[in-house]
């Protein structure tokens, strides 16, 4: 994976889990020194989770109680991102607004890059209990990118069926394959700097030169017949799929799942594969300044991502431990000083608050 990470003390592992405050740790990272965060902070949701086994306080004196303590942890994050490096907050309909102007005057207006979408429910019956709103089933996921030259790896989902049977119809008939017809006149012509020519008894601005036009004519990828313009073939099995947009409606949440720890507000693998793959690369380095059971430390290390952690709550430590050991996952604990810690090793009573990542 590289090397480890220099500026740690101990310089042991690509691991590395802090119990303590995530403001604490982040003044220990140099400047510029981590490639994307992924923050699941509390969401002011005014609850107590509390499981047989874990928990956290999500109580707070009000409104500006929790930004004054959500604030500087987000001038930090920005302090320790590298020129490359994006962060994903995660929060809901409580104080999404909120979190979404803070973000603004800390990151920039200009360097938010999408608002997610994360559909985590098809639907819930609060009207049954007496409820006068329509049933919140989604999370938000704020976006942001510390300049216009970040990671971004382009992830894709399967097409719809309906989709495939409207547009993937045609069918060729020596291989089987199935294809699709698409324009090849070029949008925007001379404005995009487009190449305008004869080609097929037609003049038009073209998205391919000329060149290329004969080329995937003599491949037998253009179909034209006479006084109709040319489209281009795109077989099935050639397309990685539909691009991923910002609504997320395909990843459930943990409570049906085999992932569930019974970790209060557990987020799924899934959701953090796409995210940690869509914004990094091999061998870079993710913080989660609320670890929670440790999720994100579970997909780093199949995704040979480095990882920093921080968590407030020893139980929750625990969890995020004993679940990288069943990986093979070699982990730097800090409880004050950097000492490797062993499923049997004695973790540190509770702090007050904990994080909320499964």
């Amino acid at each position: 994976m590289g090397p480890s990470m220099p500026f740690l003390p101990g310089d042991r592992s690509d691991y590395v889990l802090f119990h303590e405050d995530c403001l604490e740790t982040c003044r220990r990272l140099p400047s510029a020194s981590i490639d994307l965060i992924y923050a699941d902070p509390p969401f002011f949701s005014g609850r107590s989770y509390n499981t047989d086994e874990y928990g956290f306080d999500d109580r707070w004196k009000g409104l500006s109680d929790y930004l004054d303590w959500i604030a500087p942890r987000m001038k930090e994050f920005k302090r320790i991102l590298k020129p490359t490096g994006t962060i994903y907050l995660h929060c809901d309909w409580h104080v999404s607004h909120y979190l979404k102007v803070l973000a603004d005057r800390t990151f920039g207006h200009t360097r938010f890059l999408n608002e997610i979408i994360w559909q985590r429910q098809s639907s819930h019956n609060d009207a049954s209990q007496g409820s006068r709103h329509f049933g919140r089933v989604h999370d938000n996921i704020l976006v942001y990118t510390m300049s216009r030259k970040y990671v971004w790896n382009q992830q894709y989902v399967q097409y719809d069926e309906a989709y495939l049977k409207r547009a993937y119809r045609h069918v060729e008939p020596e291989s089987g394959r199935k294809y699709a017809l698409g324009d090849l006149t070029a949008p925007g012509g001379a404005t995009k700097n487009n190449a305008r020519y004869e080609f097929a008894g037609m003049e038009r601005y073209w998205r391919y030169s000329q060149t290329n036009m004969l080329e995937l004519l003599g491949m037998g990828r253009i179909v034209y017949a006479r006084g109709k313009v040319p489209l281009l073939k795109r077989y099935l099995d050639e397309m990685k799929g539909k691009p991923l947009q910002d609504v997320w409606t395909d990843i459930r949440p943990v409570s049906t799942s085999r992932q569930n720890l019974h970790y209060p507000t557990q987020k799924p693998e899934a959701l953090l594969t796409r995210i940690i793959s869509t914004s990094s690369s091999p061998g870079q380095l993710f913080y989660d300044p609320f670890v929670g059971s440790g999720s994100t430390g579970a997909v780093c290390f199949k995704l040979s991502r480095k990882w920093i952690g921080s968590e407030v709550s020893a139980r929750a430590c625990r969890a995020s431990l004993n679940r990288l050991a069943a990986l093979g996952c070699e982990v730097v604990f800090n409880s004050g000083r950097l000492e490797p810690l062993t499923p049997t090793s004695r973790v540190p009573e509770d702090g007050k608050r904990s994080g909320r990542t499964g």
